[in-house]
């Protein structure tokens, strides 16, 4: 205080005099003002702070030592904690605490691995017991065998009159639709295809969600090359893939007369390659109006949106040329 009075009233204190004259708890205390202000940069930053206690360290410090320990409580700590219980087989509980305050190392050790053991022992019967499927006996085995025959034998036979009815080219029967039935195979939707390539009255063939395959889609695909009533065509939700598709697409060359094909939502996923190379086809067909698919490229999206508008165009135009009275030539 009373340099910073002399240091206020312009006066030029000796400096070597005052820190001669300083005792060495002044000097300790300046000293530690000294570093407070002007932290030594080649120290971290979590290790400047002065140190506020008065006690001197009895011995230096040991990271080793200081793992060690950590690594001690930290075992201590998962002991202590550690409680298994296992069931017994006459379905009663039983608690088992380790403690390792109270038992040697050896033995400590050995209880523990039994415990686990136990537990192991535990929930593998547990396992066995819920992967166990009831026993069945060998004639209710025979009898749903048995059952299961029956009830394909039978299905085949529910489709048995309209089949007739499509073979017969029956006028009557205009639409042919099995959609979403459980007990239709795929032979059974391949007759029907064949018996479509030389009927002239059923327009709409519908056969989404019966888990057609690919070789549903190709006898489909003949059925179109050679038959000129159908207009449309619902293969949604089946099980077709790109080869299918494909057939499908290609059969509409040969075919002037189908407006509406749909195959969307099915279980294998067609692929860029084979969206482009279905628009490339497309582009030869000039009376296909809708088409029941989603594309995932934009390029074949768009290409396809383009068909189809100049479908409609032009179907719109054959309307009007048709539907307009013929002016009479003056010669």
């Amino acid at each position: 205080e009373w340099v910073c009075l002399r240091l206020e009233k312009g006066e030029d204190p000796d400096i070597d005099n005052l820190l001669a004259n300083l005792s060495p708890e002044e000097m300790q205390e300046l000293e530690n003002e000294l570093d407070e202000r002007e932290p030594d940069p080649n120290i971290p930053v979590g290790l400047r702070q002065r140190n506020q206690t008065e006690k001197q360290p009895t011995k230096c410090y040991n990271r080793g030592a200081m793992l060690d320990y950590c690594e001690r409580e930290t075992k201590k700590m998962i002991q202590r904690e550690l409680s298994v219980e296992v069931r017994s087989f006459s379905g009663e509980w039983m608690g088992f605490e380790v403690h390792q305050w109270a038992l040697r190392s050896d033995l400590h050790l050995s209880r523990v691995s039994s415990i686990c053991s136990l537990h192991s022992l535990s929930d593998m019967q547990a396992n066995d017991v819920a992967n166990a499927k009831p026993s069945v006996s060998k004639a209710e085995s025979a009898t749903e065998a048995k059952g299961k025959e029956e009830e394909e034998e039978a299905a085949p036979s529910i489709f048995d009159e309209p089949l007739e009815k499509v073979r017969a080219n029956d006028p009557e029967m205009t639409e042919l639709n099995v959609n979403n039935s459980d007990v239709i195979n795929n032979d059974t939707l391949i007759r029907f295809a064949e018996a479509l390539r030389d009927n002239t009255h059923v327009k709409i063939f519908a056969l989404a969600n019966t888990r057609a395959d690919d070789h549903v889609a190709i006898a489909i695909a003949a059925t179109l090359r050679t038959n000129k009533t159908l207009v449309s065509v619902n293969l949604d939700s089946n099980h077709l893939t790109a080869k299918g598709i494909i057939a499908l697409v290609r059969a509409l060359q040969d075919n002037t007369t189908l407006t509406e094909l749909r195959f969307h939502n099915q279980r294998h996923i067609c692929g860029g390659k084979t969206e482009m190379e279905m628009a490339k086809i497309l582009k030869e067909n000039f009376t296909l109006l809708k088409l029941g698919y989603h594309f995932e490229l934009a390029g074949p999206r768009m290409t396809m949106t383009n068909i189809l508008s100049r479908n409609m165009d032009k179907q719109r135009q054959k309307r009007l040329q048709d539907t307009s009275p013929s002016i009479p030539q003056t010669l």
